[in-house]
């Protein structure tokens, strides 16, 4: 005999779980919750009388939801760190110097950089990028000529020279990060 409230406590069990693994990759989630659902199929079935208590019951020697998701997650970082870097993070370190936009999409593309540091490289490199941009030219002109002009004659060169090492500076943050990355992961080996 199933409990009166059986679905409906198993349901908001499972969505419980899927909101808690919100964060990991699809793959994983879509792995921990059959995983999950086998489990407790198989409490069900081991129960010998399917009350709402008993289920509950079961669901609770199971664990919490978030407490589930939080496990596995950490697990998951600690068995398989990010990956190391390879030829596309190599191409895409020397290409967000040379041509900007192809590096930007490498980086982009790349499993090995964190969201974090993918946005600020890009905005970084972006700058140069959209300041240099034709079709932006007179909304630079409005911002940056009242800068030239108050500026003067001889700081103008270094202005425009600073803003063309900005795609530099991006590639050393991304080299940075990567350095620091493969110096922590080597310590943990």
């Amino acid at each position: 005999m199933s409990a009166p409230h059986a679905t409906l406590i198993v349901d908001g069990y499972m969505a419980r779980l899927e909101v808690a693994l919100l964060g990991a990759p699809p793959t994983r989630r879509a792995e921990l919750m059959e995983d999950l659902r086998t489990h407790i199929a198989d409490a069900r079935a081991a129960l010998e009388h399917e009350t709402d208590d008993a289920l509950l019951s079961a669901l609770d020697r199971l664990g919490e939801p978030a407490d589930i998701a939080r496990e596995a997650t950490e697990r998951n970082d600690a068995v398989a760190p990010r990956a190391r870097w390879g030829w596309v993070e190599l191409a895409g370190l020397l290409l967000t110097i040379v041509l900007w936009p192809a590096g930007a999409i490498l980086v982009l593309l790349s499993p090995v950089w964190t969201q974090r540091e993918k946005i600020i490289a890009t905005a970084i490199g972006a700058t140069t990028f959209v300041i240099g941009f034709p079709l932006f030219a007179p909304l630079m002109g409005l911002v940056i000529g009242p800068l030239v002009a108050g500026l003067g004659a001889p700081l103008v060169p270094m202005l425009i020279g600073s803003l063309g090492a900005l795609p530099i500076v991006a590639a050393a943050y991304l080299a940075w990060r990567l350095r620091s990355r493969e110096t922590y992961l080597g310590a943990l080996a």
